[in-house]
């Protein structure tokens, strides 16, 4: 049996010994806000006075439950922070009518498996409407928007089924479910609306061409009236990945973000929590679904991106991240918006990172364009991939490159940032998805399979570039490689349009390439990307450490480009910047 320090012991006896004591510890104030169509909202005040904890680790605890008429309505729990306060504000939508608080102060230690009830109060209330509509502050938090009634009422109203690969190979059915009162569903595929439907059966045909790709479908249904009702999304030919997540966002004229995080859980395994993002603010948690979220667009003023994570009940996370840019409905006209990550450097080589959205100019086809969105790359996102050579003449490398890009992973990962880690050699169909706990990518490299093979570049290169579609924001896919392509099914030239629709950077680390490789260094700047070539694995720290620097000190530039499902011409791309000895770094051109 686990000791308990003698101060905690002290203070157990003690809140045995006056239970009335102890409830005077805590007081509870209600305060009514204003009115949702869900009830009353209320911020209600908990004021107590926290007890001298001496044991390290320990977490004190606020743990409470908002009742009527002997029902629990819900259950809250707050962590307090380090610094002790003597107060913790909450926003909470409650019924009219009496309703009772009760609320515990416990002490979590690491001492004693059981909690250690410190206090615990309750009190009842008389709530009244106030005629007064509720609209959270501008600087209000997550419990504060969710009072505001942003929980849709109509979820579950459109359902696609998983698509069934038709006689041809490369074709795919997509039906969709639907429930009343959707009458309309809009089949989008990459962010494209491709066909709408007026009336059941609402079906889709898909042709995804003779390449892996990952297409993301989504089906919008609406009402009569034209009004959004529900979405949901599908990941179809997504390989061998046993939980996938999708964020949709559908803006409609009334000025709501309709949010619907889809999941794909092909093995049926428990999902943990689902987690929502505004930029790095946690708006909501959801231990069962549905998992959609309403929020008014002005509330997303200044949020670059939303992001979301799925656990899975072994701790497999799936994750999406959705830029806020360019996400609107086009009706008449289909609009892509092209990311550009610009590296721009001086003469010897050093970046350049004070630059304004004024500095640059970009060109496609010989045309200027209009920038719709200027960031600096230290201030966003990324999502990275790095496939890792195992074929037979890595051999005595393995470990130390191993060692090297779990290194790299600790380096890089940030807060928001996602990767991911592929090993090739003869077959490179294995790619794992993105993740953002470093913990989760240094198991996943230790997994890499023992040297073997031969060396399936190109296919790798395709596969990996694969696992990029639909992400937006920063990208990168680093190849580390001591070999040339010996067992690839597609040849460098299919391997290069793919690349160059993909418009995502490739990062070469070529090891024991004396003089270098050609193809590598034409494929990196074509991509925006840079090659590099070392002796010997030894290098690899260093490597990254440079790597590392360029994508932290990038602009990430992006335009609208208009296209149409037929267009397959390569367009052109260079980005000016005015400043006096600039050298300028970006995608060469992209196959829309």
């Amino acid at each position: 049996m686990r000791k308990i320090i003698p101060a905690l012991l002290v203070l157990a006896l003690a809140v045995v010994a006056s239970a009335q004591e102890a409830d005077e510890r805590i007081g509870i104030l209600l305060e009514t806000l204003g009115d949702t169509d869900q009830g009353v909202v209320a911020r209600m005040t908990f004021r107590f006075n926290t007890p001298a904890v001496e044991e390290p680790g320990a977490l004190l605890v606020l743990q409470g439950s908002l009742m009527k008429e002997g029902q629990v309505l819900r259950n809250f729990r707050f962590p307090l922070p380090e610094e002790r306060p003597s107060q913790v504000p909450s926003i909470q939508v409650v019924p009219e009518g009496e309703v009772t608080v009760e609320v515990r102060l416990l002490l979590e230690g690491q001492e004693s498996a059981t909690p250690l009830l410190l206090s615990r109060t309750s009190k009842t209330f008389t709530v009244a409407k106030t005629g007064t509509p509720y609209v959270a502050g501008a600087n209000d938090g997550a419990d504060a928007i969710l009072a505001e009634g942003l929980l849709p009422e109509t979820v579950g109203a459109v359902k696609i089924r998983p698509p069934q690969r038709d006689v041809a190979p490369n074709l795919f059915i997509v039906n969709v479910d639907t429930l009343p009162p959707v009458a309309r569903v809009e089949f989008w595929v990459d962010g494209k609306k491709v066909i709408a439907r007026n009336a059941p059966p609402f079906r889709a045909e898909l042709d995804l061409g003779r390449l892996p790709k990952r297409v993301e479908v989504k089906a919008v249904g609406l009402d009569k009236q034209g009004r959004y009702v529900d979405a949901d999304a599908f990941i179809v030919n997504e390989r061998e990945t046993p939980l996938e997540l999708k964020i949709t966002r559908t803006e409609t004229p009334d000025g709501v973000s309709h949010f619907k995080l889809s999941l794909q859980n092909p093995k049926g395994m428990g999902i943990r929590n689902v987690v929502f993002f505004a930029g790095d603010k946690q708006i909501h948690e959801w231990t069962q679904p549905p998992y959609a979220l309403d929020l008014p667009t002005t509330r997303l003023a200044g949020v670059e991106f939303v992001r979301a994570s799925a656990f899975d009940e072994t701790g497999y996370e799936a994750s999406d991240l959705l830029f806020l840019d360019g996400q609107r409905f086009i009706e008449e006209m289909e609009v892509n918006v092209v990311e550009l990550p610009v590296s721009v450097s001086d003469r010897g080589g050093n970046p350049i990172t004070n630059l304004e959205e004024k500095s640059f100019t970009i060109i496609e086809n010989g045309k200027p364009q209009t920038i719709s969105s200027f960031n600096f790359a230290a201030n966003l996102p990324i999502s990275v991939g790095v496939l890792l050579d195992h074929s037979g003449s890595m051999e005595k490398r393995m470990e130390a490159a191993k060692a090297a890009a779990i290194q790299f992973f600790q380096r890089i990962i940030k807060k928001g940032d996602r990767a991911f880690i592929g090993a090739f050699a003869g077959d490179p169909s294995r790619n794992a998805p993105f993740v953002s706990e470093v913990a989760t990518l240094e198991a996943q490299v230790n997994a890499i399979p023992a040297a073997g093979g031969g060396t399936a570049l190109y296919d790798a290169i395709v596969t990996g570039l694969y696992r990029f579609r639909n992400v937006q924001g920063r990208r990168a896919l680093v190849v580390i490689t001591d070999g040339e392509d010996t067992n690839s099914r597609l040849d460098y030239k299919d391997m290069l349009a793919y690349a160059r629709a993909a418009r995502v950077p490739l990062y070469f680390i070529g090891v024991g390439f004396a003089l270098g490789d050609n193809g590598m260094k034409s494929l990196a700047a074509e991509t925006g990307g840079v090659a590099y070539f070392i002796r010997n694995v030894n290098q690899l720290p260093e490597t990254y450490a440079q790597l590392e620097k360029d994508l932290r000190s990038q602009y990430l530039l992006s335009y609208h480009t208009e296209s149409s499902k037929k267009d397959q011409a390569y367009r052109t791309i260079e980005v000016k910047v005015n400043h006096p000895d600039a050298k300028v770094r970006t995608i060469r051109g992209f196959i829309p």
